[in-house]
């Protein structure tokens, strides 16, 4: 069976090396469109334009429920208190505490209480003896 004839490859013009400056040919490449844009950047023309910046962001807020916060009894606040007096570093606790839209508990190794700045840290997180709600003491390491 013969081999299909090749035309020869004819030099490019002017404006082909101007449009080309890679030499590539755009027809022979399939990753590239008539005009030598990615195939892959070419859906980013099409995204849709956002004339209301901040907008999507602003709705998705007000969805949010935020949860009041509860304030203390005296003598929930006084158990509270004897708590933290007996925790010591490397306690394990649950607590219980009031996050920016809601209460969350968090399990962690006690890093160290702060009372003069009203703050107890865990390993990842400083909690606001003031947010605090509830402390459960877990174990000790």
């Amino acid at each position: 069976m013969p081999k299909p004839q090749q035309r020869p490859m004819r030099p490019p013009t002017p404006f082909e090396r101007l449009a080309d400056p890679e030499g590539r040919r755009r027809a022979a490449d399939p990753r590239l469109t008539a005009n030598g844009a990615l195939r892959a950047n070419r859906a980013a023309q099409f995204m849709p334009f956002a004339a209301l910046t901040g907008y999507y962001e602003l709705v998705r807020k007000q969805e949010i429920t935020v949860e009041p916060k509860c304030e203390l009894t005296e003598e929930k606040a006084l158990e509270l208190s004897h708590t933290l007096e007996g925790l010591k570093r490397g306690d394990l606790v649950r607590v219980t505490y009031y996050d920016t839209y809601g209460y969350r508990s968090r399990t962690g190794i006690l890093d160290e209480v702060l009372p003069a700045f009203k703050f107890l840290k865990l390993k990842d997180i400083v909690i606001d003896f003031d947010d605090i709600q509830d402390i459960e003491l877990r174990g000790r390491a």
